[in-house]
């Protein structure tokens, strides 16, 4: 029988990361999971490797990610950031990367797990195997070790260092005429540039601020010193 609650019990008593992911690994395979891997959300133009905090992957898998300088623009990531559900890695996916994925022979089914906080999403578990009926009679079963198993990392690592936010005088431009309510047009007028490069500006900040929306990002610009309020 499987007891949830004995194995999430062992998995947050363990007392280092590597005990951790030992246990994650052996009760994933119970459920049809062979290979995850555990990312917590950096800063946009980082490199992957800043971002994984754990994982049991083939290099295959780690050879054919095509987001490795910077994480922040992978199409999975990004939607993770709009659902909290469970989900398909298929599902976020464009066709090119799907055919690229099946001719490399990889597993031929992964769910994806967001991990949210009362900050918003702060996380991701890819969970992979080969039998997608195993994993989708399993994704609850899936999706709370894999959560115990991040938040037990999160104790063993500690909160992430605090790192600047580096926007451009031309972002920082754009948020600060947006304080004043302006729209896209407006400021694309102001500044003499079109409204789809004022557009192209604020999404590169919403993305290095980490915000859902603009208003998110003028916020968190200006709690962090980056414009005035």
């Amino acid at each position: 029988m499987y007891r949830l609650q004995e194995i999430a019990d062992r998995i947050l008593s363990s007392k280092t990361t590597q005990a951790l992911l030992d246990e994650m690994r052996k009760a994933l395979r119970l459920v049809g999971v062979d290979y995850f891997c555990l990312v917590r959300y950096g800063q946009a133009g980082e490199h992957v490797d800043q971002w994984v905090i754990g994982q049991r992957a083939s290099q295959k898998w780690l050879d054919f990610y095509l987001y490795k300088d910077d994480p922040s623009a992978d199409p999975v990531l990004m939607h993770c950031r709009e659902v909290i559900e469970p989900f398909w890695w298929h599902e976020a996916l464009p066709d090119d990367r799907l055919k690229r994925a099946k001719s490399l022979g990889l597993p031929p089914a992964a769910l994806v797990v967001p991990v949210p906080s009362p900050y918003g999403i702060v996380g991701v578990e890819w969970m992979a195997g080969d039998c997608r009926d195993k994993l989708s009679k399993h994704k609850i079963v899936i999706q709370a070790i894999g959560l115990a198993c991040y938040y037990g990392l999160e104790r063993l690592l500690g909160p992430p260092p605090p790192r600047p936010v580096m926007l451009t005088q031309r972002e920082i431009g754009v948020l600060r005429l947006l304080t004043e309510g302006l729209s896209a047009p407006a400021i694309g007028k102001k500044l003499y540039i079109s409204d789809r490069t004022v557009e192209w500006h604020i999404d590169k900040a919403m993305k290095k601020l980490g915000a859902r929306n603009r208003i998110q990002a003028v916020v968190l610009a200006i709690r962090d010193g980056l414009i005035a309020p």
